[in-house]
């Protein structure tokens, strides 16, 4: 059974846009087994992997499945329409970024990144993310009325990390919404990318320059990268694939928690926290439903498949933890299960897992803190974003009783232990 026999098939955007994502999983299984072909686009076919073990052990090969996406044999056939969505994540073109390199490469590229993510103070990121969150919400606390996708996680998370990486708050701004222009599977203006790189390009140009303590300044005189390019490269990496996967993550974990009959009196008691919450949002719905495609770097069978060199390989990470959830319907069960895949696994395991849950605890405590936020519609009404990558809300309007405001803050209404967010 090779891809280019096959006609008539699921695109993998039914695996997140879905109802219910997991009934698409099934059906995969059901008909093809544990690898099913499917479509990234229309008529752009590639493997998608449904079993744990078989995930881990691709994750950790990338010398049979190579993470250099100019390898894909769909390049060569042309199969990407010239505006496909697809192309920031499956270049034509070398890219020198971790994400994009096998091998010492990859481990030259990535060094910078590990030490500067494994050196983050926890409570200067946290006082960072806390103000963030409330300048955020003050935006909109107001109106007794919020879209939280579009105005708090969908802005928060790149927000956050570009004021980390030395950009004031409005460029931050700018950089948060481009950087998810770019990842987003809906059509775009084409000028989204080349403005987005410019402005990366002006900022590590200044700091290559003349070197900062930020971030992009660490970056730099780590000594690891030859060039600017580089740095360009490995810092689009980061912004963009860190975006959407935290915007992910904070907004299921709050329609968990708005939602979930299991939750409501939990948080808070002791019995379940938010971290908790965060977890069985990765265990149940991952908001990394399925990595981005590895390139098999030669033929091979994987179950009954045939496997061709240069032939796309996705990991649905999201299929295999929540077959591992069903398995109990007792949080804790899963709260020391280390096969947990939402990070991905191997060479090219997230660098930014502990930054990610810093990101997402905030940004969940902070708004429960400050508003009594509840769903304004049916979950049954909730569109889900078409990604071929992640499953995510595309909206989430929320009602909540508008503070009174005193002064330079918001502060009646507010539980008492929120007010010391804010004075």
């Amino acid at each position: 059974m090779r891809l280019t026999d096959l006609t008539d098939l699921t695109l993998v955007t039914e695996t997140t846009a879905a109802q219910d994502p997991h009934a698409t999983y099934r059906a995969l299984r059901e008909r093809w087994g544990p690898v099913a072909p499917v479509y990234l686009e229309p008529g752009a076919p590639a493997w998608l992997v449904l079993d744990h073990n078989d995930i881990v052990r691709i994750a950790r090969d990338d010398q049979r499945f190579s993470r250099r996406s100019e390898t894909w044999n769909g390049h060569e056939r042309r199969l990407l329409a010239t505006g496909s969505r697809l192309h920031p994540m499956i270049p034509s073109v070398e890219r020198f970024s971790p994400h994009h390199q096998d091998g010492v490469e990859r481990a030259r590229l990535r060094a910078p990144i590990d030490d500067i993510f494994s050196g983050l103070d926890e409570a200067v990121l946290g006082t960072m993310l806390r103000t963030t969150c409330n300048q955020l919400i003050d935006e909109f606390a107001e109106d007794g009325k919020a879209d939280i996708v579009s105005q708090y996680s969908a802005v928060l998370p790149v927000l956050a990390i570009a004021q980390y990486f030395g950009f004031d708050f409005r460029t931050g701004r700018r950089v948060a919404h481009l950087a998810r222009e770019v990842m987003s599977p809906m059509e775009i203006n084409t000028d989204v990318l080349p403005e987005f790189e410019g402005i990366l390009g002006e900022h590590i140009g200044a700091r290559w320059a003349h070197p900062t303590d930020d971030i992009v300044g660490q970056l730099i005189q780590h000594g690891a990268y030859r060039s600017p390019v580089e740095v360009a490269h490995s810092l689009i990496t980061i912004l963009c694939a860190a975006n959407s996967p935290m915007e992910s993550w904070v907004s299921s974990t709050l329609l968990y928690l708005l939602t979930d009959t299991r939750t409501p009196g939990k948080v808070g008691s002791g019995y379940l926290g938010i971290d908790q919450a965060m977890d069985e949002t990765l265990w149940r719905n991952s908001p990394s439903a399925n990595l981005p495609p590895r390139f098999a770097t030669q033929d091979m069978l994987l179950g009954d498949k045939y496997i061709e060199q240069g032939d796309a390989v996705l990991l649905a990470v999201s299929a295999a933890s929540h077959e591992i959830a069903r398995q109990s319907e007792d949080a804790w069960d899963r709260a020391e299960n280390r096969s947990q895949l939402a990070f991905g696994n191997g060479p090219h395991r997230c660098p930014a897992r502990r930054l990610a849950r810093i990101v997402t605890r905030n940004a969940v405590d902070t708004l429960l803190k400050r508003l009594d936020v509840r769903l304004a519609i049916e979950v049954e009404e909730i569109d889900w974003m078409p990604s071929p990558w992640e499953r995510r809300p595309m909206r989430l309007p929320v009602r909540f009783t508008p503070p009174i405001k005193v002064g330079m803050h918001w502060t009646e209404g507010l539980p008492t232990h929120a007010r010391s967010l804010l004075t």
